[in-house]
């Protein structure tokens, strides 16, 4: 999910990115490192994200993204294991 305007997200792209990682408003502003109260502003539109929140929120969807494919592959059994037998 990559936002159409980098420097100046919208609310809607902010609340498609927490719908998109299953995130609520307390889990998102931990994970970015703001308060309730600042991301609530950023939904609401009061106040602006910046880049840096919009360059984040890229990072966690991204790395949710390989997390996904990661365990559709496990679940397919297409990663190799490697056992090493202990002495």
């Amino acid at each position: 999910m990559f936002f159409f305007d980098i420097d100046n997200p919208n609310p809607e792209e902010i609340k498609k990115w927490m719908k998109i990682n299953n995130l609520n408003i307390e889990k998102s502003s931990e994970i970015l490192g703001l308060s309730k109260r600042q991301f609530s502003r950023f939904l609401s539109g009061e106040t602006k994200a910046k880049r840096v929140h919009s360059l984040a929120m890229q990072m966690v969807w991204l790395i949710n993204e390989n997390k996904r494919e990661f365990d559709k592959k496990i679940v397919k059994k297409e990663v190799k294991r490697i056992s090493i037998p202990i002495k």
